[in-house]
């Protein structure tokens, strides 16, 4: 219920569904970030998700009982729109699991012929009788918080192959890998959080990645109000930027 959310993410949490329905409403938060993005129907974007549609159909099938952990086809849009009225040379990923996010990532940079995903996973794998196992030896996570891979299926797997071509996956915890991550690329112009939930964990990589982000950069995060903490104002306030929402998303444009 709303008034669980932290303050400030209330009236978000509110307007979520109905965010995802409207494109007036998709396209009005857009352009907040990037004015004069276009976010009319694009073939691209109308592929990806027929694509993503055939392939998570057998994830229920391969899977059973477990969540995919996709975004929704309006989050994967705004997304989508956002990358291609950004034009970033450098974007960074964290949490790929079965890979419908970054399918929407990739297929923005290569409907702007330009750009490149680096993403880090920490992938489980589902086992039956509903249990998982970690695909990095010596790494743990509650249930809760994975999106297991079917069996013998590698991280970003629903990812379509004619979009691959600038994508760079890594394996391992983002508190060891982000932060090497980003000394060796620098500066990035796109951050999108969709790993562990935590309020912790967030506002560490909000942090790593700020002294990063270019300016007019996005840092963006999905399921800001999993948790129902106040991550996302927080880190807003403490950078002097205001946060815009769309359904689970958040973002802060440096």
């Amino acid at each position: 219920m709303a008034r669980r959310q932290a303050p400030g993410l209330r009236v978000p949490f509110l307007l979520a569904p109905l965010e995802r329905r409207s494109r007036l409403l998709l396209r009005w938060r857009i352009r907040r970030l990037a004015p004069g993005a276009d976010t009319f129907v694009d073939p691209r974007l109308a592929g990806i998700r027929t694509e993503l549609d055939v392939v998570l159909a057998d994830y229920a099938v391969l899977a059973p009982g477990f969540d995919a952990g996709v975004i929704d086809p309006a989050e994967g849009a705004a997304l989508y729109f956002l990358v291609r009225a950004l034009a970033p040379a450098t974007v960074v990923e964290t949490g790929t699991a079965n890979g419908v996010s970054t399918a929407y990532l990739l297929a923005a940079l290569d409907g702007n012929d330009s750009g490149r995903l680096y993403s880090i996973d920490l992938p489980f794998e589902a086992e039956a009788g509903g249990g998982y196992r970690p695909v990095v030896a010596g790494t743990s996570i509650g249930l809760d918080d994975a999106s297991p891979l079917p069996h013998g299926k590698a991280s970003g797997w629903l990812v379509p192959e004619p979009v691959r071509g600038r994508w760079e996956l890594r394996l391992g915890d983002a508190r060891s890998l982000l932060p090497a991550l980003l000394e060796e690329l620098g500066e990035i112009e796109f951050f999108f959080h969709d790993s562990l939930h935590t309020r912790e964990h967030m506002l560490f990589e909000f942090e790593a990645v700020w002294a990063h982000l270019a300016p007019g950069g996005v840092l963006a995060a999905d399921d800001i109000f999993q948790r129902k903490h106040d991550a996302l104002p927080a880190f807003a306030r403490s950078v002097g930027r205001p946060f815009t929402t769309f359904g689970n998303l958040g973002f802060v444009r440096k």
